[in-house]
C-alpha cells in the first residue's frame, strides 16, 4: 500500500513506531528508506528516527532483544523475529568534526528539524509517518523528481564535517543517474583532498556500491581526480593512449566502457575497473609505432592486489578479483588442457566469472574487435561445459591414485608423494594420461626411478 508516493512500512516497523508514540514520542521513518519508497523502490531497511533519548528508547523495548550498535550516537538496534533489525535512532545535534569524519560532540534533540538538518543531502533528509505524512524541510521531493543531488545547508560545511559525503555524493549519483546540483559539484572538487583522512574499510565500502550502480561508468568519467585521490595508481591510466587496431580509447576511456559492460557484482565490476591498471608502466613502441604492453596482466594482477590489500578486502574476494585481472589476457580460443587447469585450480564459477570479464573487455575494444573475438571465446564456453558434463578429473581429488596408494607403493610420508600427485595430474590435465589407476600406478613408478636415478 502506498500513501502520499511512499510505500507503507511493513507491520514490524508500524509496531515499533506506534510503541514509541505511546509512550509520548515522536517517531518517524528517515533517510534511505523513504527516499527509495519515493523512487517507487521497495526499502531493504525501515531505520527510524525519535524524540526518545537512547535510555527511553531501551524502556521501550524493556524485555526485547536490543542492540546497542552506536548508543553514544544514539543507535540501537531492535531485534524481532521476522525481518532485519530496526535501527532506531534518537534526535540529535552533532557539533565539531576535527577528525573530518565523527562529530566531537552529539547532543539529544526533541526536535525533528535538529535531525534532518545535521543530514548530508535532501533527498536523505525527509521523515515519514504513515499517519501525518511527509516531513520536507528541504525540497528532498522535488530533488527526486529533478534528478538532482544536493547537499542539506552549505556544501562546503557538509564535506568538511564528514569526507566520506564526497564518496557518497559519488555513490548515489552511480546508483540513481542523479546530476550533482552546481554548488555542490563545486564543494566536492575543493573538498577532496580532504579523503585522504578517511579509513580504507569505509573507502571499499563506498567505492564497491558506486562501481556496482548502473551510472557507475559516468561517474567515473566526470569525477576521476576525485576517485583518483583514494585511487592513486589508476591514475596514469588517464591519458595513456593504445595505438594499436584493438583500441580507440586511452587505457582509462577503454576502462570505464569494460566496467559498463560486466555484470554488476563487485568481484566483476573491481576487475574490469583494474584489469588494465598495469599497462601504463608496460607500454613500449614497436619500430612501425605500433603501441605493446606486453606483461601488462601480471603487473595488472601486482597493483590489484596492492589496492585491494590496502583497502582492506577479505583475502578470499581480493584473490579472486585479482585472479580475473591476472588471467583477463589469456589467449582464446583456450586450450583444453589451459582450461582443465583453470577449472581445476579455481572452479567452474570463477572460470565463468574469467569469460564475463573478457566479454565486457572486447566490448570496450575498437568497432569490429567483439564480433571478431567473440567466437573464439563462446568456442571456450562451450568446451568448458563439456568438460564439466563429461566429469573430467580436474583436481586431485578426481585422481584414480591416492596418496595412500603411493604408500603402498614404497613412497615415503612427506613431500614427495605431493610432487608426485601433481606431477600425475598435470599429465592427466595436459591429456598424456589417462586417469586411470594401473597406468597411473605405472607411471608413478617411473618417476619415482627417475627420482632415484637423479639422486644418484
Amino acid at each position: 500500500m502506498e500513501q502520499n508516493g511512499v510505500i507503507q512500512p511493513p507491520a514490524a516497523v508500524l509496531e515499533v513506531l506506534d510503541r514509541l508514540e505511546s509512550a509520548g514520542f515522536q517517531a518517524w521513518c528517515v533517510g534511505g528508506c523513504v527516499r527509495d519508497s519515493l523512487l517507487g523502490k521497495r526499502p531493504f531497511d525501515w531505520d527510524i528516527a525519535t524524540s526518545a533519548f537512547p535510555q527511553e528508547t531501551q524502556a521501550c523495548f524493556a524485555g526485547e532483544q536490543i542492540i546497542e550498535i552506536g548508543l553514544s550516537h544514539g543507535t540501537v538496534a531492535l531485534v524481532r523475529k521476522t525481518g532485519h533489525p530496526v535501527e532506531i535512532t534518537s534526535f540529535r545535534v552533532e557539533t565539531g568534526y576535527t577528525d573530518g569524519r565523527h562529530p566531537d560532540s552529539v547532543v539529544f534533540s526533541r526536535c525533528l528539524k535538529d535531525d534532518l538538518s545535521r543530514r548530508d543531502f535532501t533527498v536523505n533528509a525527509m521523515a515519514y509517518h504513515p499517519k501525518r505524512g511527509l516531513v520536507d524541510l528541504f525540497g528532498g521531493k522535488e530533488d527526486l523528481k529533478q534528478k538532482i543531488l544536493r547537499c542539506v545547508g552549505e556544501p562546503a560545511e557538509r564535506f568538511s564535517e564528514d569526507a566520506l559525503r564526497i564518496l557518497r555524493c559519488l555513490r548515489f549519483s552511480a546508483q540513481l543517474g542523479f546530476t550533482v546540483e552546481e554548488n555542490t559539484r563545486r564543494a566536492l572538487w575543493q573538498a577532496k583532498s580532504l579523503l585522504s583522512g578517511l579509513s580504507q574499510e569505509r573507502v571499499r565500502e563506498e567505492l564497491t556500491k558506486l562501481l556496482c550502480g548502473e551510472y557507475a561508468a559516468g561517474v567515473l568519467r566526470e569525477y576521476a581526480e576525485i576517485v583518483f585521490e583514494v585511487l592513486p595508481q589508476l591514475a596514469p591510466m588517464k591519458g595513456c593512449t593504445q595505438e594499436t587496431r584493438f583500441h580507440c580509447y586511452d587505457v582509462w576511456e577503454h576502462t570505464l566502457h569494460a566496467v559498463d559492460h560486466a555484470p554488476k557484482s563487485p568481484e566483476l565490476r573491481w576487475a574490469a575497473l583494474l584489469h588494465d591498471s598495469g599497462k601504463p608502466a608496460k607500454k613500449t613502441f614497436s619500430p612501425d609505432g605500433v603501441a605493446h604492453f606486453y606483461g601488462h596482466p601480471p603487473e595488472s594482477g601486482r597493483l590489484a592486489r596492492e589496492i585491494l590489500g590496502r583497502l582492506r578486502f577479505a583475502n578470499r574476494q581480493k584473490e579472486q578479483i585479482a585472479l580475473l585481472v591476472d588471467h583477463h589476457e589469456d589467449r582464446l580460443p583456450m586450450e583444453e588442457k589451459h582450461l582443465k587447469k583453470l577449472l581445476g585450480q579455481y572452479g567452474e564459477e570463477e572460470v565463468a566469472r574469467l569469460f564475463e570479464l573478457m566479454e565486457a573487455d572486447m566490448s570496450a575494444k575498437a568497432p569490429g574487435i567483439y564480433e571478431l573475438r567473440l567466437p573464439d571465446l563462446e568456442a571456450s564456453r562451450t568446451l568448458a561445459r563439456e568438460i564439466l558434463s563429461r566429469g573430467d578429473c580436474l583436481t586431485l581429488k578426481g585422481m584414480a591414485l591416492d596418496g595412500k596408494a603411493l604408500r603402498d607403493m614404497g613412497v615415503p610420508v612427506g613431500p614427495e608423494i605431493g610432487k608426485i600427485l601433481r606431477c600425475l595430474l598435470d599429465e592427466v590435465l595436459e591429456g598424456k594420461l589417462p586417469n586411470e589407476k594401473a597406468l597411473l600406478m605405472e607411471r608413478a613408478r617411473q618417476l619415482m626411478q627417475n627420482r632415484a636415478e637423479d639422486a644418484q
